[in-house]
């Protein structure tokens, strides 16, 4: 089942550390933090960084989250912009 919990504007850059920040209220806001287990994303730079930035926010509160394994690639998008 999947529900769409939110939907943000980002009004600053792309980058993935405010990526990071919008997602982590988010999961803080709906008490999700730590029960996440993988994004479905593309390939972008920012994307890496983003789930890094997920990882660091979870270890500083005593939360496994490994980013190399949470990180799934959306193959149709990825092939889209090729």
């Amino acid at each position: 089942k999947e529900i769409l919990i939110d939907f943000q504007e980002l009004v600053s850059e792309h980058s993935g550390e405010n990526i990071a920040e919008v997602i982590w209220g988010t999961l803080q806001k709906y008490s999700l933090v730590g029960q996440v287990m993988v994004f479905m994303m593309d390939n972008a730079t920012n994307n890496n960084t983003m789930v890094t930035a997920i990882k660091q926010k979870c270890k500083a509160q005593g939360i496994l989250f490994s980013a190399k394994d949470s990180h799934l690639c959306c193959m149709p998008h990825i092939v889209h912009l090729a």
